[in-house]
């Protein structure tokens, strides 16, 4: 019985920064597709972020017409 703990113990040991070396990985790379230049020299996350103003101002724009305080 005490054999088997141990082995569980160890493998548990051998696993316990596994997620926070796969997150790492992950995010690196997400954040090289972002900051990296395309072929035309646009960065993909201005063009988000342009985006995104632009949604955002026709939200407003479209919340600006409201004649009701709620929605219903």
């Amino acid at each position: 019985m005490p054999e088997n703990l141990l082995k569980r113990a160890l493998h548990a040991r051998r696993q316990l920064g596994q997620a926070a070396t796969e997150y790492t990985i992950v995010t690196f790379f997400a954040v090289v597709v972002l900051i990296v230049p395309d072929e035309n020299g646009d960065v993909a996350i201005v063009k988000l972020a342009n985006a995104l103003k632009t949604f955002y101002n026709g939200f407003a724009y479209a919340i600006s017409f409201s004649t009701t305080i709620t929605p219903f």
